[in-house]
């Protein structure tokens, strides 16, 4: 990994945009910001471990990722990462729209191979190892990438755009993506009813959640719902809200000068004690420590 000087990229904050619908992120995860919360996105998303581990899941899946290995992240695929006890794992990543590689005239290699991505009908790899054989060349690219983008020299889009055409090629020739098996009806409408029920959660997590509403998008009693969440989350139902909005909450505190009562009712909590107490559980700091140790001097 010393082959790639990660401090000069810039962060990007935004999915891109129209024209380029392409960004860069670079994250840790650490005993301050010890989760990223299970989402799902349109995009692909690659990333690399620069160094650490962590717990990482991806669909009904888990893993621990180590330092080198390259997670992709295919289209509406869920996933998300959680600290392994005190370990620190920092990554790159960046975030496409397949949007960008298709063509406005019928394309026989978009039909081919792109296609067949976007339909799930076929599937991207979870990760690539250090061990693999195409590793060193698949990494390699990713600089070209990653650096390409960072740069912006003249004509950057187009090569862009070819360094992301040869990723998916290098993945193909070696044997890498495979043809979907026709998941079971079961694992399918699992996926759909988390979906549902996240996507539910990420839009009225400021008001009052109810276990009866999110068992009814799922037309399950509430002792079922509980069951189910938790074995597919990995967390109770009220567990990943209260985490969904303690990680809203510590992006407000770094990013806006609201007070933290303002900033807890903005969250969905209530009570600001409650909220406290909380928040020192999850990040072992109080909400004013978390928002000076990360260099902000604001009011509280």
């Amino acid at each position: 990994m010393d082959k790639l000087d990660f401090t000069r990229l810039k962060e990007n904050t935004t999915h891109g945009n129209f024209i380029l619908p392409f960004s860069i992120y670079k994250g840790t995860i650490s005993p301050t910001f010890p989760s990223i919360a299970v989402h799902w996105h349109e995009e692909i998303e690659v990333i690399i471990v620069i160094d650490g581990s962590c717990n990482y899941r991806i669909d009904l899946d888990s893993f621990i990722i180590n330092k080198g290995d390259i997670l992709i992240v295919g289209p509406q695929k869920l996933h998300s990462f959680s600290l392994i006890k005190d370990n620190t794992m920092t990554w790159i990543s960046f975030v496409f729209n397949m949007d960008m590689l298709k063509s406005s005239t019928t394309d026989g290699a978009l039909l081919k191979y792109i296609s067949p991505i976007l339909n799930h009908e076929h599937e991207l790899p979870t990760f690539i190892k250090g061990t693999s054989p195409c590793y060193n060349t698949i990494f390699n690219l990713i600089e070209n990438i990653l650096y390409c983008y960072y740069e912006k020299d003249i004509a950057y889009e187009l090569e862009l755009k070819s360094f992301l055409f040869h990723f998916f090629a290098l993945l193909y020739k070696n044997n890498l993506i495979e043809q979907q098996i026709n998941k079971s009806l079961l694992t399918v409408n699992t996926m759909d009813k988390i979906k549902s029920v996240l996507n539910y959660i990420n839009e009225h997590y400021t008001e009052d959640i109810s276990i009866n509403t999110l068992a009814n998008i799922c037309d399950y009693s509430e002792y079922h719902f509980m069951r189910f969440f938790k074995k597919h989350i990995g967390l109770t139902c009220i567990q990943y809200i209260n985490n969904y909005r303690l990680e809203k909450a510590s992006i407000l505190l770094t990013t806006s000068n609201n007070a933290i009562m303002d900033i807890s009712l903005e969250v969905g909590f209530d009570n600001l004690s409650y909220f406290n107490k909380l928040f020192k559980r999850k990040y072992n700091l109080t909400p004013k420590e978390f928002r000076l140790l990360n260099g902000i001097y604001l009011k509280n």
